[in-house]
């Protein structure tokens, strides 16, 4: 019964003309939340009053917008069992325009809270995938707690950024199709050789991050994080940045996650613009992973890091004057880690999306990807097996409802989920609802 209805649903859906339109001079959003996914350009007001109410206060430099998102998904075969599981993810984003508030020039403060639940069992315990199936899940269980709170400023128009305050580094780093991914999964967001370290939710934490653009083509970046969600302490896994405030940061014991990146814009022919970046990433003092399929007494490394690259090139462009993403592109991005402390030694993801696949359906979105990540052959960071892998492969449709409301069917196949030789094959459906409201 619940899949006909979903199916009918669907079939109404892409049966529309076209997207409602968005209301004229609508107040921008705040910026995307890399763990969400493809998000709603607009909000949903329930009345003209509330519309232009919101409107009113982005004249005055306040924008509010409050996400939900709600994931549901079963196992169908394979992985650690089978069976299904609802997740929802709440974020709630105040952006304030400084400029507008206090006449600081180039000034903004962002503030954003966020509260994930989930079902028992959740999706990591039914398919304990290494790379994360389902981003939304924090693999720790609930959070409620502050995930971002900081401050940017904008000089010599816009040549010069700095960002300070506890954030994510997805919003400026990694990421080849943009901000906030576009697969549910995590291979289109940073390589799984990154994924211990990295200060992403739901290990969002202080830094600093540095945004150079001394030509159009080319974005210098620099950020330095709290790195002490891979600190040991006593051999106790460490806690979460995320829950954490800036006590880590200031009274730190030399823990700190480093990143650079070079990024190369271009635009060919016919406005089928592409984008290369290559990185580097260190974590300085004493880190310990706690992962499964790894030694129930992990090594303490001293000091790790890695290197990545990236590429994205739009190959299809139905209107070569559009700002938007309509069209094709390709994405790969691979990463490399220190086998000798990291889980992940390389790995590889790469795949396309295609927005405004169907005709009158220009936000709808759809995509296939796969990533490959291979796993250390030290038995002291992960398994005493050699030639252990991970391999995710995954396409999805998003659906634009409205402006304000997007449905994801998706399906990913976990091949070796967690590089487990015994644990096979898993078939996941799973069906995303993302809502601005």
């Amino acid at each position: 019964m619940m899949l006909s209805t979903l199916a009918l649903t669907i079939a109404a859906t892409l049966a529309q003309s076209q997207v409602p339109p968005e209301p004229q001079h609508a107040p921008p959003l705040p910026p995307e939340t890399p763990s969400l996914g493809v998000q709603p350009v607009g909000a949903l007001d329930f009345n003209l009053g509330m519309s232009q109410a919101r409107q009113k206060m982005a004249e005055a430099g306040f924008i509010f917008n409050l996400n939900l998102t709600l994931d549901g998904g079963w196992n169908v075969t394979g992985g650690a069992e089978t069976g299904g599981f609802v997740a929802g993810l709440v974020t709630a984003t105040a952006q304030f325009d400084l400029e507008k508030i206090a006449s600081v020039k180039g000034g903004s403060f962002l503030v954003s809270w966020q509260d994930f639940f989930t079902t028992k069992p959740g999706a990591f315990d039914l398919v304990p995938d290494y790379w994360g199936f389902e981003s939304i899940d924090s693999a720790i269980g609930d959070l409620n707690q502050l995930s971002q709170c900081y401050y940017s400023q904008s000089l010599l128009d816009g040549g010069l950024v700095v960002t300070a305050g506890k954030q994510d580094a997805l919003n400026t780093f990694l990421n080849p199709l943009g901000a906030t991914g576009y697969f549910i999964s995590n291979m289109d967001c940073f390589p799984a050789t990154m994924l211990p370290y990295t200060p992403t939710y739901p290990d969002q934490a202080m830094g600093v991050v540095v945004v150079v653009k001394p030509v159009d083509w080319l974005e210098i970046k620099s950020g330095w994080f709290d790195g002490s969600n891979s600190y040991p302490t006593g051999r106790i896994p460490p806690h979460s940045t995320g829950s954490l405030g800036p006590g880590t940061f200031f009274d730190n014991p030399g823990s700190w996650f480093f990143i650079e990146e070079l990024d190369f814009n271009w635009t060919c022919d016919g406005g089928l613009d592409g984008s290369a970046a290559i990185g580097g990433w260190w974590q300085t003092g004493q880190s310990i992973m706690y992962v499964f399929n790894g030694p129930a007494d992990p090594q303490i490394s001293d000091g790790t890091g890695g290197w990545y690259a990236q590429l994205t090139q739009r190959v299809y462009n139905p209107d070569a004057t559009a700002t938007t993403p309509r069209g094709v592109r390709f994405f790969t991005q691979f990463g490399w880690g220190s086998p000798s402390s990291n889980p992940s030694h390389w790995s590889v993801a790469g795949g396309f999306a295609f927005d405004g696949l169907l005709p009158g359906r220009e936000a709808d979105s759809f995509g296939i990807a796969a990533g490959y990540a291979a796993f250390s052959n030290n038995p002291d960071i992960y398994q005493a097996e050699s030639g252990l892998y991970n391999l995710n492969v995954e396409a999805y449709y998003s659906i634009a409802i409205t402006n304000w409301m997007f449905l994801q069917p998706d399906v990913q196949v976990v091949i070796s989920p967690n590089g487990s030789a015994e644990m096979p094959t898993a078939v996941i459906g799973m069906l995303r609802l993302s809502i601005n409201f």
